[in-house]
């Protein structure tokens, strides 16, 4: 087949990633193959054979033999296919029984993660990696620089606790260390450096316009977040910085999922001034090996996913490309920080958000720390819907979810006093409970500064209405547009962004869209001067020019004001298609009782006969509005209060009377002491009764919460609940309290469940001390009768220390 070299050698050197022998007879070799696969296929038609596996399946009705195998998956290759991946657990653990290969599986597996990772970094088709047991892993390969390549040999092996070691020119070195050598590091952390300060300083100019000399302070008020599902198993607030920092420091810990961090807030909260402030402080210098954060973001560019945005950004730095900078992050070396994930797609109305992500989860195999940053309106609505499902990608990630808090009392003063601002005793409830969110606490200084005398919602569309003004004049510098025909352009497009999939208009959009709102059609020279509001378009090609609104919390204000502005009917409508934020219906409210000096009751009710009006209701945006809209109306008002079909994130119902809640859909739900609650057909996932009396829940509402807290205790499920209240518990509910609780907490956990393979024993970590309530045999009981039932499935999955398996809910598992 080959000069001097025999077909059997010939295929474990090409399969170990040796180098292709000399002299190879390709034709010879295509013969002896096909005849191989001819007879092989003629003796399983013969029917004799009862037992294929594990050496042979079938796929698709066709003869298929194994290729490779792992602890998670096995390969075989049908004869007129592509290879297919095989989890079935009964073939890996007749493979597993082989024995033959078990000792020197991670070395293997290690090969085969050296060749990944060199991907991004090497010459293509130059890689030869030779695996000869117990010889070091041997790796010839082409390293690409900037001034051409270079051939390199290195070697690697295992420690004897499996440690990954490379063979530097200084002795051995851990793996990481070998890719931070490859990347120059401190040359890759300043180019990074360089290309964020740009970002920190476009940032910068966009505050200093809306806000002179203010925003500079904001760095000095350390914002607080809200950590759920931590990977140390620990929740609660802390400041953002604490947040990030316990991130970065368990970014190279191993395990066998990538801990996807999801960061939401409201528009102007501050999630990209304090992403950039990590990022800044990850990429200083410094001899130490911490991971950095390589930050991107959708403003400005022309990439419309994330894989073109991450090359986009890293090929700036003339080191690393996208595959690299993965394989950074799968080493534990850095950390991929996406900041407005709600922009940068054009998710307002994604339906899968995975769908983006996936192009970046599966390159990172279970490995590595993502960052996603996005609105909570958002993250209510779409990301945190289909997160749910996570478990259904290739390589599940683990959640952890990171709410940034509004601010609290001492976090606005301490602002006002470092500027010297007094928040006057006469300001509105309204107004003060924006003050919660930076964006519009410094506007309010501003406005407190300015001493104009207007109204402090006139004052924050005015100032960026000026802004955008003296770009629309004429010939002679007048302007065309006057404040008030502006603002019911932009008002236009505010609805038009909100109702689209990218957070962006066309200019033949914009221009249609002041049609629209000064009743008449634009002379030649309006035509023209608009084009100046706008950009190079991130959805379009290059040479198209797009409007898109310089802050969110700017493009909450106006879609707020289009709400007011619009005939009531319209109004409902617009809402029964677009959800809205918390914060957008806050500006509604407020701004409503400043137009009419009255809450918008009537916009409530003519929203509420839309909703009732759909077919189903269940995760629609009419829902969402009107959800957020309810809460701030009627949340805290005395009287009987009834609401059909809302859906909400947190609803504090405070005053006194019965409030009855129809098909709605609440995450969190908290109940004042003088309000009774009554529930018919609705979904609470926690219902918090800590501030009120056992008896506020009326009639069976308590079945259709999830999980009850008290002054005293937390109860999960219908039996536990009925308990805690007092009720009396049917026999056959007891028998299925441990199994609602348990059905609970795999629905509600934050990423793939890993267990024993042997006995199903979860790990030692808080994360799972919920799974031993009612002690470890009652879950192991539970597992083996789900698995029985067929409500659970397994699948085996490759991680450090002892064998383990992913546990699945089937579609039958909530049922």
């Amino acid at each position: 087949m080959a000069t001097g070299t025999s077909l059997r050698r010939m295929r474990n050197q090409v399969f170990h990633g040796g180098p292709d022998p000399d002299g190879v007879d390709l034709n010879a070799l295509h013969r002896v193959v096909a005849i191989n696969a001819e007879e092989i296929s003629a003796i399983y038609e013969h029917g004799h054979i009862t037992s294929l596996e594990p050496f042979f399946i079938t796929v698709n009705g066709e003869l298929a033999a194994l290729n490779d195998y792992s602890e998670a998956s096995a390969t075989y290759w049908p004869r007129n296919e592509a290879a297919t991946d095989v989890t079935s657990s009964d073939i890996l653990d007749a493979l597993k029984r082989l024995g033959a290969r078990n000792g020197h599986r991670p070395l293997e597996d290690f090969a085969l993660d050296i060749e990944r990772d060199l991907r991004g970094f090497a010459q293509p088709g130059s890689i030869q990696v030779v695996v000869e047991p117990p010889e070091p892993i041997l790796v010839h390969w082409d390293l690409v620089t900037s001034t051409g390549t270079t051939h390199r040999v290195d070697r690697f092996e295992l420690s004897n606790n499996h440690a990954r070691l490379w063979q530097s020119k200084f002795g051995q070195r851990a793996y990481p260390e070998f890719l931070a050598d490859l990347c120059n590091w401190e040359l890759l952390k300043e180019r990074l450096l360089m290309d964020l300060e740009k970002q920190v300083r476009s940032e910068g100019e966009i505050s200093q316009e809306l806000f002179p000399g203010l925003n500079r302070h904001l760095s000095n008020v350390s914002a607080l977040v809200r950590i759920g599902n931590g990977l140390s198993g620990d929740n609660g607030d802390v400041t953002i910085t604490e947040a990030l920092n316990q991130i970065t420091a368990e970014t190279g810990n191993y395990r066998s999922y990538t801990n996807l961090v999801t960061l939401t807030g409201e528009a102007g909260a501050g999630k990209t001034h304090s992403l950039l402030q990590f990022a800044r402080q990850t990429l200083s210098p410094g001899d130490e090996l911490a991971p950095i954060a390589i930050y991107i973001s959708s403003s400005g560019e022309t990439a419309n996913s994330l894989e073109t945005l991450l090359e986009a950004r890293t090929g700036l730095t003339k080191i690393i490309n996208r595959t690299s900078a993965l394989a950074l992050c799968r080493a534990g070396l850095a950390i991929l920080v996406i900041d407005g994930f709600d922009e940068l797609l054009g998710l307002r109305t994604y339906d899968n958000p995975l769908t983006g992500l996936s192009k970046i989860l599966d390159p990172l195999r279970g490995q590595g720390t993502v960052v996603l940053a996005a609105r909570s309106s958002y993250a209510e609505a779409k990301l945190r819907r289909h997160l749910d499902t996570h478990n259904t990608l290739d390589w599940p990630p683990y959640v952890t979810t990171m709410e940034l808090l509004p601010w609290r009392p001492q976090e606005m003063q301490a602002l006002m006093d470092q500027l010297s601002v007094t928040v006057p005793d006469d300001t509105s409830p309204e107004i003060r409970q924006l003050l919660i969110t930076p964006f519009f606490c410094l506007a309010f200084a501003a406005w407190v500064q300015s001493k104009e005398g207007i109204d402090f919602f006139q004052f924050v569309v005015g100032n960026y209405l000026r802004r955008e003004r003296h770009k629309l004049t004429n010939d002679k510098g007048v302007q065309l547009f006057s404040s008030q025909s502006l603002a019911d352009v932009l008002s236009e497009v505010a609805e038009l962004i909100a109702r689209s999939a990218v957070p962006e208009i066309s200019q033949e959009d914009l221009e249609m869209a002041a049609c629209q709102a000064l009743e008449r059609e634009l002379s030649s020279q309006e035509r023209r001067r608009l084009g100046s509001l706008c950009g190079v378009s991130a959805e379009w090609a290059e040479d198209d020019l797009s409007f898109k609104f310089t802050h969110l919390a700017i493009a909450e204000q106006f879609l707020a004001r289009q709400v007011i502005r619009l005939p009531l009917e319209q109004a409902a409508f617009l809402l029964r298609d677009v959800s809205v934020s918390t914060l957008c219906a806050q500006l509604i409210v407020s701004n409503w009782q400043t137009e009419y000096g009255k809450p918008p009751t009537e916009l409530v009710s003519v929203l509420q006969r839309a909703v009732n009006a759909e077919a189903t209701h269940a995760g629609l945006p009419g829902s969402i509005s009107l959800g957020e809209l309810w809460a701030k109306v009627y949340g805290t008002v005395d009287g009987p209060r009834v609401a059909r079909r809302i859906n909400v994130e947190r609803l504090a119902l405070g005053g006194h009377g019965r409030v009855s809640l129809v098909e709605a859909e609440i995450q969190h739900l908290v109940v004042g002491s003088g309000v009774e609650l009554e529930l018919t057909e609705s979904r609470v996932r926690h219902l918090d009764l800590t501030g009120a009396s056992p008896d506020a829940l009326l009639g069976d509402s308590y079945r259709q919460v999830d999980e009850l807290m008290t002054q005293d205790v937390l109860a999960v499920g219908p039996s536990a609940i009925a308990r805690v209240l007092g009720l009396p518990v049917n026999n056959d509910d007891g028998v299925h309290e441990t199994d609602d609780y348990f059905k609970a907490r795999v629905r509600d956990f934050p990423g793939p469940l890993i267990v024993s393979s042997r006995d199903f024993a979860p790990d030692d970590s808080k994360k799972f001390n919920w799974a031993r309530e009612y002690g470890l045999s009652t879950w192991q009981d539970f597992v083996r009768r789900m698995m029985d039932e067929g409500r659970l499935a397994r699948k085996k999955i490759i991680t450090a220390g002892r064998p383990k398996v992913q546990l699945t809910p089937t579609d039958s598992f909530f049922k």
